[in-house]
């Protein structure tokens, strides 16, 4: 019966000792999870603060090209004022969330990672639309499809001001915090999304394009060649925010 005892004595030990270093494990394992779950929640923050600068930079540049047309006098200067103080602000916003502090303490454990990759991508987009957009100048306003043109211009900054609030409702939808709301919220941040690129795909290809190409508004037309350099970084920044990759289990 001694016997017996001790052998039942030593599996127990033995089974405890399993149980431990099973549940040290699975513990480790659901740590690793929790640690890469907060990782990507944390980038999804920087990709909304960086959503923001570039709906401040389109909403800047619109109010800026509104006053540049010279129907409100007084008004007109305050508008530019704020617009140029927008894209100003919004730019500052992306350099930050791609080059400060915080980015700094991710990049040191996450400097490889397919998300940190295109976090810094879709920062280089925004930043090259941004470019674009405060190059763009109204002064001269002589030529009858100036104004045609300045129009597109608005239609694809708000192009991607609708692109970047869909991607912010597809990331909120996708962090898995409100049940049955968040296929709807996704859903519809996919349609704003698609929506935004058949904006600016009308406004770079549609019959009011081709009717300017047709009258000899060419490509060596100085601010017809930046409305395609603009459709195009608009459209990558879109393609971009469409492609994010999710942090949830969506």
């Amino acid at each position: 019966m001694e016997g017996m005892m001790k052998g039942f004595s030593k599996i127990l030990v033995l089974a405890i000792i399993l149980s431990f270093a099973m549940f040290g494990a699975a513990k480790a394992e659901e740590m690793n999870h929790m640690h890469k779950g907060k990782a990507a929640m944390e980038m999804h923050h920087f990709h909304m603060l960086m959503d923001h600068g570039m709906s401040m930079i389109t909403e800047g540049s619109n109010m800026a090209m509104l006053a540049q047309m010279k129907m409100a006098s007084g008004v007109d200067e305050k508008m530019l004022h704020h617009g140029h103080h927008m894209m100003k602000e919004g730019k500052e916003l992306i350099i930050q969330a791609l080059n400060g502090p915080e980015m700094t303490a991710m990049m040191r454990e996450h400097a490889k990672s397919p998300l940190m990759d295109y976090t810094h991508q879709l920062g280089e987009a925004m930043l090259k639309d941004a470019d674009i957009l405060e190059k763009m100048s109204m002064e001269d306003m002589s030529a009858p499809d100036m104004m045609t043109m300045h129009h597109m211009h608005m239609m694809i900054n708000h192009a991607v001001q609708m692109a970047t609030e869909g991607s912010d409702l597809m990331m909120l939808g996708n962090m898995d915090m409100a049940g049955a709301v968040d296929k709807m919220t996704v859903e519809h941040g996919k349609e704003m999304m698609n929506d935004a690129k058949s904006m600016v795909s009308d406004m770079m290809n549609g019959k009011e394009m081709m009717d300017m190409h047709s009258k000899g508004v060419k490509m060596d037309n100085p601010m017809m060649a930046m409305t395609h350099q603009q459709g195009e970084a608009a459209m990558k920044v879109i393609d971009l925010l469409s492609n994010m990759p999710s942090a949830g289990s969506k």
